[in-house]
């Protein structure tokens, strides 16, 4: 079994023999600023929060970390046209397509995540993701039949990777990095925060969150757990963080509506269908947001048993899992970290 996570508390035990004025000047370059600021993208709500020494310094490094987020989104979008991801798909059969090191970075990790997952996590999952086109104008019920031919064109050995090259042997596979990209773009917005004199605050791309730094009053970043639940925006759970992500997948977020059954968007590669393993809600706790973002949709879709036993395999990741029957059952690491909020939910272990 892994080790915990160890979480260190720091205190500041001011010095006595210092002088009074240089006791002021101290506590004057410490007095740090809230600034916040929102926008919509990767299709999704932004929100980064920063300490910054003055507005105009964490306004400035704000914008720039959510460009450097439009730059990942207009590189690696299935529907922006000329980005890398929309030519790999449209070049699907005939050429291989030269990407940035970024989009090349992504997609190296899928790979390596595919393995990892025991295939549960594909990017080239994207005939069966259009196929339902859950969220989107089309979303619909598949026929058996679409279901089974769009399953012939979701093997990743068709995906060739020579150097920034990039090829789909297959030409009527699709790539899509909606499971991966996001958690990347948390990644890399936090490392722009960090280089423009940022060092407290969080990322947060539609609930994959990246806490860092300390806040100003030594308080700790308590984050949330969504309660699972179909038009629910309560906190069914909280985790005390620093310096980490936490990522949370669920049936709840995407889905639709046809004769009383529900269908969200978390795809089953094995079935074609959206998984049905018995969980509801999936948090991942990782170093990085990238992690989080694949783990949580591949946790899912293992269900309880073989989610939990994949976690436990990995170093500094930790996971919360919420099933049907409303238990929340955690890695080893999580233990004492996690408070319950809503008496609808108890620990199963």
């Amino acid at each position: 079994m892994k080790k915990a996570k160890k979480y260190i508390k720091f205190i500041v035990v001011p010095l006595i023999l210092i002088t009074m004025v240089f006791n002021l000047t101290a506590c004057q370059e410490k007095v740090l600023q809230q600034v916040d600021g929102e926008a919509f993208v990767l299709g999704t709500y932004g929100q980064i929060r920063v300490f910054a020494p003055s507005q105009s310094k964490g306004n400035k490094a704000i914008e720039k970390a959510f460009q450097r987020i439009r730059d990942i989104e207009n590189t690696m979008s299935t529907s922006i046209e000329n980005s890398d991801v929309y030519n790999i798909n449209q070049n699907a059969g005939q050429a291989a397509v030269k990407v940035s090191d970024d989009t090349l970075y992504v997609i190296e990790k899928g790979i390596e995540y595919k393995n990892i997952t025991k295939g549960n996590f594909n990017i080239t999952l994207g005939s069966l993701i259009e196929l339902w086109g859950i969220g989107k104008d089309w979303q619909r019920i598949p026929a058996q039949e679409e279901i089974i031919e769009a399953q012939k064109h979701i093997d990743i050995n068709q995906l060739e990777v020579e150097g920034n090259n990039v090829k789909i042997n297959d030409p009527n596979m699709l790539m899509d990095l909606g499971g991966i990209a996001k958690g990347y773009a948390v990644d890399e917005a936090v490392k722009v925060l960090k280089a423009n004199g940022i060092e407290s605050g969080f990322v947060n791309l539609g609930g994959d969150i990246f806490v860092f730094g300390e806040k100003p009053d030594q308080s700790p970043w308590y984050i949330g757990i969504q309660k699972p639940e179909l038009n629910s925006s309560s906190v069914m759970a909280r985790i005390a963080m620093s310096n980490e992500s936490i990522v949370s997948s669920g049936d709840y977020e995407r889905y639709f509506i046809e004769e009383d059954v529900r269908y969200h968007h978390i795809i089953d590669p094995a079935t074609g269908y959206p998984s049905d393993s018995g969980v509801i809600s999936v948090t991942i706790l990782s170093d990085k947001a990238i992690d989080g973002d694949v783990l949580s949709t591949a946790v899912f879709i293992l269900g309880l048993e073989e989610g939990l036993a994949l976690i436990e395999t990995l170093e500094d990741v930790e996971v919360a899992i919420i099933t049907s029957d409303k238990l929340v059952h955690i890695s080893s690491g999580l233990d004492d970290k996690i408070e319950i909020l809503d008496k609808a939910y108890r620990m199963a272990n």
